[in-house]
């Protein structure tokens, strides 16, 4: 047991293809959750950040101890970090003002990466231990967080009475603890109409659509519904 420790540890050619198939199995383990959700970044991409990353390390310890380069073996490695933002960045979706989607898969695909230069330099417990903790964060965590809006939705109401938008604003104050609101232009263009984007608290008691539709009931609200960009 002793002796296959040692030779995993060492950088040979049996110990690059024990890192590199560990980061393949490892990254593929953290894509196939992603997957499953219908992620863009799934099993593949995470496999090729991963077992990029342990190249990556291989390739600098191979360099500064075989070829008798005299550079640090992990300079190359860290730009690995930096430049995995690029490609986390293009799983990032801002939509609308409030919503953004992609976060916790760019975060994944950065971790995968620090994940293979683990693998790499042979730290393989700290490589298992950190895949096992984004598998729990990734299959354990969400269902606690289910069931509660971590976004803010918006509405957009019209009011056709300008003499109204104080008592209006207050209302939305008191009954809906609305307290975040802009004011634009008339989306239906009316003289005499002017628009007001509500944004609803998170921890709303009500949901977005009941509020709107009490919303709509008011004498001097034209319409009233939910924000779409």
């Amino acid at each position: 047991m002793e002796g296959t420790i040692a030779m995993l540890l060492e950088n040979t050619i049996l110990s690059a293809v024990v890192r590199l198939l560990l980061a393949a199995v490892l990254g593929g383990l953290i894509g196939m959750e992603r997957a499953t959700k219908g992620r863009a970044a799934g099993m593949r991409t995470h496999i090729l950040v991963s077992v990029g990353a342990a190249m990556t390390v291989l390739v600098g310890m191979y360099a500064a101890e075989n070829l008798g380069m005299d550079s640090d073996p992990m300079r190359l490695s860290a730009q690995v970090i930096s430049g995995i933002g690029f490609l986390g960045g293009g799983m990032i979706l801002v939509r609308g003002r409030t919503r953004i989607t992609g976060l916790t898969t760019a975060a994944g695909l950065w971790t995968t990466a620090a994940i293979g230069l683990a693998i790499g330099v042979g730290y393989y417990w700290a490589a298992l231990a950190g895949a096992a903790l984004v598998l729990v964060t990734n299959v354990i965590l969400p269902p606690l967080e289910r069931g509660r809006k971590l976004t803010k939705d918006v509405i957009y109401a019209e009011l056709n009475d300008e003499s109204a938008i104080n008592g209006f604003l207050d209302q939305m104050k008191v009954a809906y603890e609305i307290d975040s609101v802009r004011v634009q232009a008339a989306k239906s263009g009316l003289p005499g109409h002017i628009g007001f984007e509500l944004e609803v608290p998170a921890d709303s008691r009500q949901k977005t659509e009941e509020i709107y539709t009490e919303i709509r009931q008011l004498p001097y609200v034209a319409f009233a519904m939910e924000q779409n960009y």
